[in-house]
Protein backbone atom coordinates (compact mmCIF):
# COMPACT_ATOMS: atom_id res chain seq x y z
CA UNK A 1 0.00 0.00 0.00
CA UNK A 2 1.09 3.58 -0.99
CA UNK A 3 -0.29 6.52 0.74
CA UNK A 4 -0.25 10.09 -0.02
CA UNK A 5 -0.55 12.16 3.36
CA UNK A 6 -1.46 16.12 3.44
CA UNK A 7 -1.85 18.40 6.52
CA UNK A 8 -2.66 21.89 5.97
CA UNK A 9 -5.18 22.18 9.38
CA UNK A 10 -2.34 24.32 10.98
CA UNK A 11 0.57 26.88 10.34
CA UNK A 12 2.69 24.00 8.94
CA UNK A 13 2.16 22.53 5.67
CA UNK A 14 3.07 18.74 5.46
CA UNK A 15 3.14 16.33 3.26
CA UNK A 16 4.35 12.59 3.77
CA UNK A 17 4.42 9.34 1.56
CA UNK A 18 4.38 5.87 3.50
CA UNK A 19 5.04 2.56 1.33
CA UNK A 20 4.55 -0.75 2.64
CA UNK A 21 3.95 0.47 6.22
CA UNK A 22 6.91 2.45 5.99
CA UNK A 23 7.61 6.19 6.09
CA UNK A 24 9.50 6.89 2.74
CA UNK A 25 9.05 10.83 1.71
CA UNK A 26 8.13 13.33 4.32
CA UNK A 27 8.41 17.08 4.26
CA UNK A 28 6.94 19.97 6.45
CA UNK A 29 7.25 24.03 5.22
CA UNK A 30 6.49 26.37 8.20
CA UNK A 31 6.27 29.61 6.65
CA UNK A 32 2.93 31.75 7.01
CA UNK A 33 -0.41 31.29 5.83
CA UNK A 34 0.50 29.85 2.17
CA UNK A 35 -1.08 26.55 1.98
CA UNK A 36 -3.00 26.79 -1.08
CA UNK A 37 0.82 27.74 -3.25
CA UNK A 38 2.39 25.56 -1.62
CA UNK A 39 0.44 22.21 -1.64
CA UNK A 40 0.70 21.00 -4.64
CA UNK A 41 4.09 21.84 -5.90
CA UNK A 42 5.26 19.82 -2.52
CA UNK A 43 2.99 16.80 -3.63
CA UNK A 44 4.97 17.17 -6.71
CA UNK A 45 8.12 16.92 -5.37
CA UNK A 46 7.28 14.22 -3.00
CA UNK A 47 5.97 12.00 -5.83
CA UNK A 48 8.79 12.33 -8.49
CA UNK A 49 11.20 11.94 -5.12
CA UNK A 50 9.99 8.83 -5.17
CA UNK A 51 9.65 7.88 -8.43
CA UNK A 52 5.87 7.29 -8.21
CA UNK A 53 3.25 7.93 -10.60
CA UNK A 54 -0.69 9.39 -8.99
CA UNK A 55 -1.66 5.71 -10.39
CA UNK A 56 0.65 4.09 -7.64
CA UNK A 57 -1.13 5.68 -4.88
CA UNK A 58 -3.45 3.33 -2.95
CA UNK A 59 -4.61 6.01 -0.45
CA UNK A 60 -5.02 9.72 0.33
CA UNK A 61 -5.08 10.50 3.63
CA UNK A 62 -5.73 13.77 5.16
CA UNK A 63 -5.63 15.97 8.79
CA UNK A 64 -8.82 16.97 8.69
CA UNK A 65 -9.56 19.00 11.80
CA UNK A 66 -9.76 20.41 14.31
CA UNK A 67 -7.96 23.42 13.14
CA UNK A 68 -8.07 26.43 10.58
CA UNK A 69 -11.07 26.54 9.21
CA UNK A 70 -9.39 27.88 5.98
CA UNK A 71 -6.31 25.22 6.21
CA UNK A 72 -8.70 22.48 7.13
CA UNK A 73 -11.06 23.23 3.94
CA UNK A 74 -7.65 23.03 1.88
CA UNK A 75 -6.55 19.79 3.14
CA UNK A 76 -9.90 18.63 2.19
CA UNK A 77 -10.51 19.76 -1.00
CA UNK A 78 -7.36 18.99 -1.95
CA UNK A 79 -7.81 15.37 -0.66
CA UNK A 80 -11.04 15.02 -2.25
CA UNK A 81 -9.69 16.19 -5.88
CA UNK A 82 -6.84 14.43 -5.84
CA UNK A 83 -8.85 11.19 -4.33
CA UNK A 84 -10.94 11.47 -7.81
CA UNK A 85 -8.13 12.30 -9.90
CA UNK A 86 -6.21 9.51 -9.11
CA UNK A 87 -9.43 7.15 -8.46
CA UNK A 88 -7.94 6.53 -5.15
CA UNK A 89 -10.28 6.35 -1.74
CA UNK A 90 -9.40 8.64 1.15
CA UNK A 91 -9.39 8.94 5.09
CA UNK A 92 -9.38 11.77 7.35
CA UNK A 93 -7.40 11.71 10.51
CA UNK A 94 -8.08 13.77 13.59
CA UNK A 95 -5.28 16.22 14.15
CA UNK A 96 -5.26 15.99 17.43
CA UNK A 97 -4.62 12.50 17.47
CA UNK A 98 -2.15 12.78 15.02
CA UNK A 99 -0.43 15.31 17.14
CA UNK A 100 -0.33 13.13 20.02
CA UNK A 101 0.58 10.02 17.92
CA UNK A 102 3.82 11.89 16.89
CA UNK A 103 5.30 12.78 20.51
CA UNK A 104 5.75 8.67 20.47
CA UNK A 105 5.22 9.13 23.90
CA UNK A 106 3.54 6.14 25.87
CA UNK A 107 3.27 7.08 29.49
CA UNK A 108 2.36 10.46 30.49
CA UNK A 109 -0.93 11.77 29.66
CA UNK A 110 -0.39 13.71 25.86
CA UNK A 111 -2.55 16.74 25.78
CA UNK A 112 -2.86 18.31 22.17
CA UNK A 113 -3.88 21.89 21.91
CA UNK A 114 -4.34 23.88 18.86
CA UNK A 115 -4.65 27.78 19.20
CA UNK A 116 -8.23 28.85 18.59
CA UNK A 117 -8.21 32.11 19.21
CA UNK A 118 -10.25 34.44 21.70
CA UNK A 119 -8.32 32.58 25.22
CA UNK A 120 -9.96 29.31 23.97
CA UNK A 121 -7.92 26.26 22.76
CA UNK A 122 -8.94 23.08 20.34
CA UNK A 123 -7.76 19.79 23.13
CA UNK A 124 -8.15 16.32 23.92
CA UNK A 125 -6.18 13.89 25.45
CA UNK A 126 -4.64 10.92 25.03
CA UNK A 127 -2.08 7.65 26.69
CA UNK A 128 -1.16 4.75 25.23
CA UNK A 129 -2.79 5.52 22.43
CA UNK A 130 -6.45 5.46 23.87
CA UNK A 131 -8.31 8.49 24.01
CA UNK A 132 -9.21 10.00 27.46
CA UNK A 133 -11.61 13.45 26.37
CA UNK A 134 -12.90 13.73 23.44
CA UNK A 135 -12.14 16.81 20.99
CA UNK A 136 -13.66 20.26 22.22
CA UNK A 137 -13.36 23.87 21.86
CA UNK A 138 -12.46 25.40 25.17
CA UNK A 139 -11.28 28.23 27.04
CA UNK A 140 -8.16 27.71 27.85
CA UNK A 141 -8.06 27.08 31.75
CA UNK A 142 -11.91 24.89 31.55
CA UNK A 143 -9.34 22.99 29.54
CA UNK A 144 -6.98 22.79 32.29
CA UNK A 145 -9.48 22.01 34.72
CA UNK A 146 -10.53 18.81 32.43
CA UNK A 147 -6.92 17.62 31.93
CA UNK A 148 -5.47 18.13 35.26
CA UNK A 149 -7.39 15.04 37.25
CA UNK A 150 -6.09 12.79 34.17
CA UNK A 151 -2.34 12.18 35.68
CA UNK A 152 0.59 13.05 37.59
CA UNK A 153 2.55 14.64 34.29
CA UNK A 154 0.59 16.18 31.69
CA UNK A 155 2.86 16.23 28.11
CA UNK A 156 1.73 19.51 25.71
CA UNK A 157 2.13 19.22 22.17
CA UNK A 158 0.83 21.62 19.58
CA UNK A 159 0.77 24.92 18.12
CA UNK A 160 -1.87 26.16 21.20
CA UNK A 161 1.80 25.64 23.76
CA UNK A 162 3.40 28.74 22.12
CA UNK A 163 0.84 31.67 22.84
CA UNK A 164 -0.45 29.68 26.45
CA UNK A 165 2.87 28.20 27.75
CA UNK A 166 2.80 30.61 31.08
CA UNK A 167 -0.38 30.52 31.52
CA UNK A 168 -0.62 26.43 31.26
CA UNK A 169 2.87 26.94 33.73
CA UNK A 170 0.62 29.59 36.17
CA UNK A 171 -2.01 26.99 36.17
CA UNK A 172 -0.51 23.84 36.49
CA UNK A 173 3.25 24.38 37.69
CA UNK A 174 5.49 21.10 37.66
CA UNK A 175 2.50 19.00 36.44
CA UNK A 176 2.93 20.50 32.92
CA UNK A 177 5.81 19.12 30.80
CA UNK A 178 5.97 20.40 27.13
CA UNK A 179 6.97 18.02 24.27
CA UNK A 180 10.32 18.62 22.39
CA UNK A 181 10.71 21.86 19.63
CA UNK A 182 10.94 19.36 16.55
CA UNK A 183 7.61 17.78 17.88
CA UNK A 184 5.21 20.77 18.29
CA UNK A 185 3.77 20.95 14.64
CA UNK A 186 2.17 18.94 13.24
CA UNK A 187 3.41 16.00 10.57
CA UNK A 188 2.04 14.33 7.58
CA UNK A 189 4.01 11.69 8.66
CA UNK A 190 2.05 11.15 11.78
CA UNK A 191 -1.53 11.23 9.72
CA UNK A 192 -0.08 8.24 7.35
CA UNK A 193 1.00 5.92 10.26
CA UNK A 194 -2.88 6.14 11.87
CA UNK A 195 -4.44 6.47 8.47
CA UNK A 196 -2.57 2.37 8.09
CA UNK A 197 -4.78 1.48 11.12
CA UNK A 198 -8.21 2.64 9.92
CA UNK A 199 -9.09 0.35 6.66
CA UNK A 200 -12.43 0.77 7.99
CA UNK A 201 -12.82 4.60 7.98
CA UNK A 202 -11.58 4.18 4.10
CA UNK A 203 -14.35 6.04 2.32
CA UNK A 204 -14.68 7.74 -1.72
CA UNK A 205 -13.76 11.13 -1.69
CA UNK A 206 -17.62 12.60 -1.91
CA UNK A 207 -18.02 10.95 1.50
CA UNK A 208 -15.17 12.87 3.26
CA UNK A 209 -15.88 16.13 5.65
CA UNK A 210 -13.98 18.38 7.26
CA UNK A 211 -13.84 18.25 11.26
CA UNK A 212 -15.06 21.11 13.01
CA UNK A 213 -15.79 22.07 16.40
CA UNK A 214 -17.73 25.45 16.00
CA UNK A 215 -18.79 27.34 13.05
CA UNK A 216 -16.55 29.57 11.14
CA UNK A 217 -16.40 33.07 12.73
CA UNK A 218 -18.02 34.60 9.99
CA UNK A 219 -20.89 32.74 10.59
CA UNK A 220 -20.82 33.34 14.27
CA UNK A 221 -21.04 36.93 13.44
CA UNK A 222 -24.05 36.66 11.04
CA UNK A 223 -25.82 34.72 14.62
CA UNK A 224 -25.03 37.36 16.83
CA UNK A 225 -26.18 39.81 14.78
CA UNK A 226 -29.15 38.42 13.85
CA UNK A 227 -30.14 37.36 17.36
CA UNK A 228 -29.56 40.92 18.57
CA UNK A 229 -31.88 42.40 15.55
CA UNK A 230 -34.29 40.09 16.91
Amino acid sequence: MIILALDTSGPSLSVAIAREGALAYEATLHSGLTHSQNLMPMVESALNALQLKPSDLSLLAVADGPGSFTGVRIGVAAAKGLARAFNTPCVGIDALEALAWGTGEKHDVVCPIRDARAGQVYGAAFQNGQRLLPDAVLQLTEYMNQVRPLGEKLLFVGDGVAPHRARIMELLGEQALFAQPHLMLLKAGAVAALAMQRPQDYVAAAELLPRYLRAPQAERLRAQKQEQND
